[in-house]
């Protein structure tokens, strides 16, 4: 089945303008790249972040696979490339790299290319990322998509057009209102009017630490918290919340 699997998606590639696309822009990046000193020549961020995004584009489940299928299909290691396949150990520790130093970097650039400036309206959400029941590191937790579910939790800050500011990743027993802050403080370098989020985001802390930024933050009221809001917040929340839910709803979109 795997054998099928893949020489069905590597015929895919052949013809895919997406990741042909995806890969030019990648050539145009400035990554770091390790200074060759004695041994064996390190091998191109470049390339292994395009490798990356070749598992993620064909949903291989894990590094593993993902070298034995650069080893089956030439066509990958050029679309890559790659003289050779890299080791798994390889992989593994540039998965690190990019998660700790590399995206940051990317990030940072891809905005850039972008022209995104001032964004004066941003979007705070989470989505549900669900794991192998077999993951040791993924927590169980509950998402209005899957219910209960073990597996992670990507909470983003994103403009309304949908270009990610910010992010966090953690484990799917993390609630949104506790993870918010850190999303808002990594929010100070731009010049933000007002953050919108779901009922989940209805937490004192959540609108101190937009306060502190200098952000107005707008969340319905969240009517399962257990004290009984009778604040001025609350009085212009319940005002404004048929209006802003249909607002939200229609910005997702």
């Amino acid at each position: 089945m795997i054998s099928n699997w893949n020489s069905e998606h590597a015929w895919t590639y052949e013809i895919d303008p997406i990741l042909e696309a995806l890969f030019r822009y990648i050539d145009s990046l400035s990554l770091p790249e390790t200074p060759y000193v004695t041994g064996r020549p390190p091998v191109s961020k470049k390339s292994l972040l395009k490798c990356f995004f070749l598992k993620t584009y064909f949903s291989i489940d894990s590094l593993r696979k993902l070298v034995r299928i650069l080893q089956r299909f030439r066509c990958f290691q050029r679309a890559c490339g790659l003289g050779e396949v890299p080791h798994l150990s390889t992989f593994s520790r540039a998965a690190k790299w990019f998660r700790e130093q590399g995206f940051p970097v990317f990030h940072a650039q891809l905005l850039k290319d972008l022209e995104v400036r001032y964004p004066q309206i941003v979007l705070i959400d989470s989505t549900a990322l669900r794991s192998s029941l077999y993951d040791s590191q993924a927590k169980w937790g509950v998402s209005t998509r899957y219910h209960w579910f073990k597996g992670y939790k990507l909470h983003l800050c994103t403009t309304a057009e949908g270009i990610i500011l910010s992010h966090v990743l953690t484990t799917a027993n993390r609630n949104d209102a506790a993870v918010a802050p850190e999303l808002l403080v990594s929010l100070k370098q731009w010049d933000i009017e007002f953050v919108l989020g779901d009922a989940a985001y209805d937490s004192e802390k959540v609108r101190q630490t937009a306060e502190q930024s200098g952000i107005l933050f707008i969340s319905p009221i969240n009517r399962r918290n257990s004290e009984e809001r009778k604040d001025a917040y609350c009085k212009l929340a319940h005002y404004f919340r048929i209006p802003f839910s249909n607002y939200f709803r229609r910005i997702r979109k």
